[in-house]
């Protein structure tokens, strides 16, 4: 085994004109590509003028290459693909040194109706839905809020090399509307009701459905602050946290 900058691999050599995957020395009058990748294992295609083409698994080498420009092509199966324009010259050997970026297709969300802010493990995206929200293969929290509606909340599972969609009906909210007035000292905290966040900061104005709830309070370099209430249909109800520094 060889080791090249922590990456092992067996000493093979690759058909269609590539060279073993040895660090090459090029022959008199040539030069040579040296390929490593991140992910073992993609696809190296180096092509140049008068119709040559070879083609190797990484990590591998390209030698015994005549002075000139050439295009390098790496590719692997859920991993998006690069292109690197190359010049040799004689005596030359270049490493190239590819770091694959995988594939995020991550979420795809419809709800109806439409025009939903969406927070995935409480953050708000950019834009409402339809929305299609580029995600590393995980497990997410995922909330739609929409004035009027219920919030939605779920667990949504995001797999390699596909994308998850969902199709969200949102509950109209019944006639059973309450308000909580949020302050914060200071001010700029995220508010959350139930665990649920609500895409707003102190001060604001919260709407929430009748009931008892718990409103949480969370800013950097502060305590979480949170606070049980209960809330009459129409009524507002004031909530006026000093927040603790940790």
């Amino acid at each position: 085994m060889q080791v090249v900058d922590d990456i092992q691999y067996d000493d093979t050599t690759s058909s269609g004109g590539a060279e073993s995957a040895s660090h090459p020395v090029p022959s008199p009058g040539r030069g040579a590509i040296h390929v490593i990748t991140n992910v073992a294992g993609a696809s190296a295609a180096v092509t140049g003028s008068y119709g040559f083409s070879a083609h190797c698994e990484t990590p591998c080498s390209f030698s015994s290459l005549d002075p000139g420009g050439y295009n390098l092509e790496v590719k692997k199966n859920g991993f998006q693909p690069t292109q690197t324009a190359l010049q040799i010259r004689a005596g030359q050997t270049l490493d190239q040194k590819i770091n694959l970026e995988q594939t995020a297709l991550g979420l795809y969300i419809v709800s109806h109706p439409a025009g939903a802010d969406v927070f995935i493990n409480g953050d708000k995206q950019s834009g409402q839905t339809p929305l299609t929200i580029p995600l590393a293969p995980n497990t997410y929290n995922l909330v739609l809020r929409k004035q009027g509606y219920e919030p939605h909340s779920e667990s949504v599972t995001v797999k390699e090399n596909a994308q998850a969609q969902l199709a969200i009906e949102m509950t109209e909210r019944g006639g059973h509307v309450a308000w909580a007035q949020v302050d914060s000292n200071p001010p700029g905290a995220d508010i959350s009701v139930d665990g649920i966040p609500t895409g707003k900061q102190t001060p604001a104005r919260v709407e929430i459905t009748a009931g008892i709830h718990t409103i949480v309070l969370k800013k950097d370099g502060f305590q979480l602050s949170r606070r049980a209430v209960e809330l009459s249909e129409g009524g507002t109800v004031s909530v006026n946290e000093k927040m603790r520094q940790k």
